[in-house]
């Protein structure tokens, strides 16, 4: 081999990449020099490592594949797993730091596609994981794939090339035929691709064109025989873990084959199995809002079955919030069959689950274990502050009270408002601490009231305070507290002066509602609000629309700017700026016909959007918004 170029790898233009280049080409000449090439390969992989964004990774992985016809079977199994490992990350979007790697590994195919029918499985193997996680869709490797799946006689082969084949493809019809395979794993492989396919004509997802519960009662076979084995995801770890809660939630999608996959293993004599039917029925209560009770009720049988089971059921409960309500007298047995609240098996996650649901036992078991962080769920019902201020109280006063806790006690106190006053000494304590903004914010919120009139002093101190601890320039406290210091005493002028100083400071530093609480009265500022509805940032966005609405009552740019910000919900997904975003159109009310659309199809879905408590909670503020845009 000439080092100077005459060959398949050009030494001349590696040896010009800055760091490595001494040692770089003498690594990669050793891959295919007998003696050489397991030191040469295992030097030359540390030396690379997960650094996939530097340019001596993309000059080396570039080289590696034009040297994949020169190395021996061992080589080449070792080397196909490390780009396998390396492509899936550097794959994933073509813009940013990886760049060049991405185009190294994406142009890179026509390297790899002769390996997918070599002689030695382990290549194969490789060849369709390298494939895969470079995302190629050439109709040439996939053609490649499926030709050499159709005469495989390896079955771990076979299911690396059948995963590359659903995922890069999603052909259904030619997946099918696998499902009923004589091995578990590429049965579940195939019925994996065909349960992640979007149905033929609808792009929904739910059905996937063969019998009735034909896949769902497959992948229960699969999951059976299986015992225990997991079908691999990537080359070096297991789907997900758990590959039942992984199919639980691919057939969620499609009612059908989750109910025969629920069905199939409900009551099955293995406990693996019957954790899998908890799996299947949380995945299915997760995906579509109709109640169904009996899966709930699967579900809350649960909590009586081994451990693993029980653990299994507890966790779909937690995510359930209120609408796992009618499992809260099982839970509540669970949790005191186990023993009390600080001593019960699973009692961490058990409690979250009831503190989710709003069930009013779970008060005082709240309170005895609020320093963790499992139950960091809110908010909580304003009905419990009787039980709760007390407790909270006392953590906010004790000498170590700048705990983990104090961020979630201050959170909820701004929630409840009002309600939270008894706690109003303790936050006047808090404001020349670390806390003091979060606790200027629940002052804020419980706003005029016979105990807070003692906070206006020290809110204004802290209004004109420099920075310190808790204390940065604009959000470090000033906004807020001459916020706070405007709802507890009526005078907007501390307000008006910081935050409109904040919002003509630039994109990113004015807390914007607090400037729509004003309304009216930050009318003087209007004009810099008015740029931050076009400006980067979803976030500034939102709080500028509904700052220049609630200012100015001009609805049309303040619609037009928040409209975008609903276009997770085309893809079922819901977040927070979301659901501010539908909050802040109803209270626009019929200026903001143009969202009626998305908002009807939200309400009118039979899928949920996002985990079920920020289904539950979307939901109810669609609905109020429709009335209130209808309604005008």
């Amino acid at each position: 081999m000439d080092e100077r170029g005459a060959g398949p790898v050009a030494w001349d233009v590696l040896e010009e990449v800055p760091a490595g280049r001494e040692e770089l080409p003498v690594l990669l000449r050793g891959l295919v020099t007998f003696g050489q090439r397991q030191v040469s390969w295992s030097r030359l992989e540390k030396k690379l490592g997960w650094r996939s964004d530097t340019p001596l990774f993309a000059h080396a992985v570039a080289h590696l594949f034009v040297l994949l016809p020169q190395l021996d079977d061992r080589r080449l199994v070792q080397v196909l797993d490390f780009l396998a490992q390396r492509g899936d990350a550097a794959c994933l979007s073509p813009v940013g730091v990886h760049r060049r790697t991405y185009e190294v590994f994406t142009d890179a195919w026509p390297h790899v596609l002769p390996l997918v029918a070599h002689g030695t499985a382990g290549v194969r193997t490789g060849a369709a994981w390298v494939l895969r996680s470079i995302r190629c869709t050439e109709t040439a490797v996939l053609d490649a794939l499926r030709q050499r799946a159709a005469v495989e006689d390896d079955p771990t082969a076979l299911v690396a090339q059948l995963l590359a084949v659903g995922e890069l493809s999603g052909d259904r019809e030619w997946l099918l035929p696998w499902v009923d395979h004589g091995h578990p794993l590429v049965g579940l492989a195939a019925a994996r691709g065909v349960l992640a396919s979007p149905s033929p004509g609808t792009g929904t997802g739910t059905g996937t064109g063969t019998a009735e519960g034909a896949v769902g009662r497959a992948v229960a076979r699969g999951l059976a025989e299986a015992k225990g084995e997991r079908l691999p995801d990537v080359p070096w770890w297991p789907l997900g873990h758990e590959p039942d809660q992984r199919f639980a939630e691919l057939s969620a999608a499609h009612p059908d084959e989750s109910a025969a996959l629920f069905e199939a293993v409900a009551g099955h004599r293995r406990a693996d199995l019957r954790r899998a039917a908890v799996l299947a029925a949380g995945a299915r209560l997760g995906y579509w809002r109709d109640r169904a009770p009996e899966l709930w009720a699967a579900v809350a049988a649960g909590l009586d079955d081994e451990r693993d089971v029980a653990a299994a059921s507890m966790e779909v409960l937690a995510r359930g919030g209120a609408a796992a309500a009618p499992c809260a007298d099982p839970l509540v047995r669970h949790v005191e069959r186990s023993g009390d609240a600080s001593h019960a098996a699973h009692a961490d996650l058990a409690l979250r689950a009831l503190v989710g649901m709003g069930d009013d036992r779970a008060a005082d078991w709240y309170a005895a274990r609020l320093g963790n962080h499992w139950l960091d769920v809110a908010p909580l019902p304003a009905r419990w502050a009787p039980r709760l201020l007390p407790v909270f109280r006392r953590r906010l006063a004790a000498p170590g009270r700048q705990s983990h806790a104090v961020p979630r006690i201050l959170r909820t106190l701004a929630e409840w408002g009002p309600v939270a006053a008894p706690a109003v000494p303790e936050l006047v304590a808090l404001l020349d601490t670390p806390v003091a903004r979060a606790a200027a914010e629940a002052l804020g919120a419980i706003g005029p009231a016979p105990a807070t009139g003692r906070a206006a002093g020290p809110l204004a101190a802290l209004v004109t305070a420099g920075p310190g601890p808790g204390r940065h320039a604009w959000h470090g406290g000033a906004q807020t507290a001459a916020w706070a210091y405007w709802r507890v005493t009526g005078d907007p002028e501390p307000a008006l002066r910081v935050c409109g100083a904040a919002v003509r400071a630039g994109l990113g530093q004015p807390v914007l509602r607090y400037l729509a609480d004003l309304g009216p009265l930050a009318a003087p500022h209007a004009d810099a609000v008015r740029p931050l509805l076009t400006y980067p940032g979803e976030w500034s966005r939102t709080g500028a629309a509904e700052a220049w609405w609630r200012i100015t009552g001009d609805a049309q740019p303040a619609v037009e700017a928040l409209l975008p910000e609903l276009a997770p919900l085309a893809r079922h997904s819901a977040t927070a700026l979301v659901l501010r975003t539908v909050r802040v159109l109803g209270g626009i009310g019929g200026p903001a016909a143009a969202a009626l659309p998305v908002l009807r199809e939200v309400s009118s879905s039979p899928r949920r959007y996002g985990g079920i408590p920020m289904d539950e909670e979307l939901l109810g503020a669609v609905r109020e918004a429709l009335v209130a845009v209808e309604r005008t």
